[in-house]
């Protein structure tokens, strides 16, 4: 697949080559046979937007597939991380459009052979650097949900987008929520207390938040930093919007917001 990059801004040519490698990941869904493939990729560096904690670096990216250009847009602290932000939405773009029959999609025993054959093949989590609470810093990113969905959907993004959490907006409550990985292995669904959705059990294990009331982002930092879980789901004090706060491998934080 011919790969197209543009530069603006001072990226340094390591930083492109390792951007080119992660658009080739979109190769697999393109049928490069039938036409030749041009993906386009174009970063750009705003030093004056901000520092690494800060969405500084934009990536936009586009694909021709089937008669339409398919494209994404992202910003992130890294031109890594814009690189992956677009590639994910990219081949989820893709993924839909080849898995166009969405009832098969969506039916329950297909998303559960997913599950048992993506946990037999998933690979153990990366090690993480240990920081002292007090020296960590939070990096936001939005969520790579593309709207509202229900929760099979949600469940097919967190096996094709190899996530450990994926926070969605529920089209039956309009709910910011979260599919995740748990520990023995079964993938739970976390939702506001109250929710409609404790009856979501059917591949899932339904799971209301522990928390009472909203949290601020201090409180939340609070507690990671107290009781270093691996994420933390909850309820934003200033806006009433869910919100991930999470330990990244670098031994900062990740905050995920809703778009």
């Amino acid at each position: 697949m011919d790969i197209d990059i543009t530069v603006d801004g001072d990226i340094p040519a390591a930083q492109l080559e390792d951007a080119r490698s992660r658009l080739t990941a979109l190769e697999r869904y393109v049928d490069s046979d039938s036409s030749p493939v041009a993906a386009r990729l174009t970063l750009r560096d705003r030093p004056g937007h901000g520092d690494r904690r800060r969405e500084r670096f934009v990536a936009d990216a586009s694909v021709p597939f089937d008669g339409r250009v398919l494209a994404a847009h992202a910003t992130a602290p890294t031109p890594a991380e814009a690189t992956d932000a677009v590639v994910t939405r990219l081949r989820r773009q893709l993924r839909r459009i080849v898995d166009a029959d969405v009832a098969v999609r969506n039916d329950p025993r297909t998303i559960r052979k997913a599950i048992a054959d993506f946990d037999q093949a998933r690979r153990p989590s990366p090690a993480r650097r240990r920081k002292p609470p007090e020296e960590r810093e939070i990096v936001s990113r939005r969520t790579y949900a593309p709207g509202p969905e229900p929760t099979l959907s949600a469940i097919v993004d967190l096996l094709e987008d190899a996530e450990h959490f994926h926070l969605f907006v529920h089209v039956r409550t309009n709910e910011d929520v979260v599919v995740f990985w748990r520990d023995d292995g079964r993938i739970g669904l976390l939702f506001p207390r109250g929710s409609a959705l404790g009856d979501e059990d059917d591949v899932v294990v339904g799971m209301p938040s522990r928390y009472t009331e909203p949290l601020t982002l201090a409180a939340a930092r609070s507690e990671m930093d107290l009781l270093d879980h691996r994420f933390l789901y909850y309820i934003d004090a200033d806006d009433g919007r869910g919100r991930v706060l999470y330990l990244r491998t670098d031994g900062d934080y990740g905050l995920v917001e809703p778009e």
